[in-house]
């Protein structure tokens, strides 16, 4: 005999899923969720499922879901901990879990989920109403920030979306795979992930739809090759760049004082330091046990006013788009640590320099174009600064950088006009290589 709340809870979470589809998806960025018309209805039906049955794990998933969307993280993440209780082989929930965990530095919480919802499954689709194509989505088993983070930039209303998750342990070519018009690898680039790269190269190689962002050319982009690969390109300057072990870097001299430092696949600023004596630099050894490191030479590319300068360019299809520019007092620069909001001349210079980035690269086009030929990936990143003789210093190039359009709007209404641009072209790429061929 059925359980009369159970199928009650049930309607009400079905009522509530036909409203709002996406509530019931659940591997999506935290941060890309949004508010949509009628979520306050949704969230009502929803509540009541888990009051009527607090075993429903679906209700919980959609409630966490819908928090995320509320900007309520402690709350979105009681939610899919209830969901993950109720059913501990919901592999969605568990992968919202690690997400979220994530995006609050639980590093250890966000591995065991992830993994946890990777041994369970490690595709996991989403389907519009009426897709004009279908992606696969090629992504390394890690967090969100380590992949190219395709949620704040892809249109999920005109493509189904497929995201496989691919490691050793469940190779690409064992997995039964939907119908698909091309292939996407958002892989970043990081040195534990060879394996997990050189697995989707075998696998894009063996299969006959387009791909973008082949994953041969990340080996460009390793911190220590960039320089090389970069070697060349006019107007573009690379600071030297090694790996180097643990003991080699306690007896490091070659750049001189100071240099750049940080663990082999940090990111983020994470453990990155400046050092300027010896001493200083076996201090850092001391606070850091990673077996190697990458240095890099150190460039001083404050300007005269005391203020540096970051920007990032994102290049689709070779064609350079500027994306922001983050003005800062520190050296180590990012863009939410700077005083861009508080700052009205420096929101102006951004939009400047998103508007006409040649007025601060004279060779914008040719020297991003020549660095998007050189680099060979479809779509990525890259963060650089300008020397005063106009030449562009290249810190880091990546498809997992990320870009979006979320700033406030009142206080970025330039970006909300400016930054589309890159959703175009990338929308017109996947035109191009995947064309309009999918069928329902």
């Amino acid at each position: 005999m059925s359980d009369p709340l159970a199928a009650e809870a049930r309607v009400l979470y079905e009522l509530a899923l036909e409203s709002a589809p996406q509530i019931g998806i659940h591997h999506r960025i935290p941060g890309s969720l949004r508010h949509f018309e009628g979520s306050d209805v949704v969230f009502t039906l929803v509540q009541r499922a888990v009051g009527v049955d607090p075993s429903f794990a679906p209700a919980h998933a959609a409630l966490g879901n819908l928090w995320s969307r509320y900007g309520r993280v402690e709350e979105a993440l009681a939610a899919y901990r209830a969901a993950v209780a109720a059913d501990p082989d919901f592999a969605a929930a568990h992968l919202g879990l690690a997400e979220l965990l994530h995006n609050t530095s639980d590093e250890e919480g966000a591995e065991r989920h992830l993994q946890i919802a990777l041994s369970r499954r490690v595709l996991y689709s989403e389907r519009p109403a009426n897709p004009q194509r279908s992606i696969l989505v090629l992504c390394a088993p890690r967090p969100w920030s380590m992949n190219a983070p395709l949620d704040f930039v892809l249109n999920a209303e005109r493509s189904e979306i497929h995201r496989l998750y691919v490691a050793p342990e469940h190779p690409p070519q064992t997995q039964e795979l939907p119908a698909y018009d091309l292939v996407f690898s958002a892989l970043g680039e990081l040195e534990r992930s060879q394996a997990t790269i050189e697995l989707a190269r075998q696998f894009v190689d063996a299969q006959s739809k387009p791909v973008i962002n082949h994953p041969h050319f990340l080996e460009r982009i390793a911190r220590a090759a960039l320089p090389a690969t970069l070697d060349g390109v006019g107007s573009c300057i690379v600071p030297r760049t090694m790996r180097l072990s643990r003991d080699e870097a306690a007896a490091f001299a070659e750049f001189g004082f100071p240099f750049l430092i940080r663990p082999v696949d940090s990111h983020g600023g994470r453990g990155l330091e400046l050092v300027g004596t010896a001493s200083q630099l076996q201090a850092y050894l001391a606070r850091f046990d990673a077996a190697a490191f990458i240095v890099a030479e150190y460039v001083d590319y404050r300007d005269s006013d005391g203020f540096y300068r970051k920007y990032r360019v994102v290049l689709v299809d070779g064609e350079p788009f500027a994306y922001h520019l983050a003005i800062s007092p520190e050296w180590m620069v990012h863009y939410y640590k700077t005083p861009m909001r508080e700052h009205a001349w420096m929101r102006a210079e951004e939009e400047r320099f998103m508007e006409d980035p040649g007025s601060v690269f004279p060779a914008w086009e040719t020297s991003f174009r020549a660095i998007a030929r050189a680099i060979g990936l479809d779509y990525f990143a890259i963060d650089c600064a300008r020397v005063p003789d106009g030449s562009v210093v290249v810190f880091e190039a990546d498809a997992a950088m990320l870009v979006h359009c979320l700033d406030p709007l009142e206080i970025f209404p330039y970006k909300h006009r400016l930054v589309p641009r890159i959703f175009a072209a990338l929308e017109d790429l996947l035109e191009r290589r995947g064309g309009n061929s999918h069928s329902p």
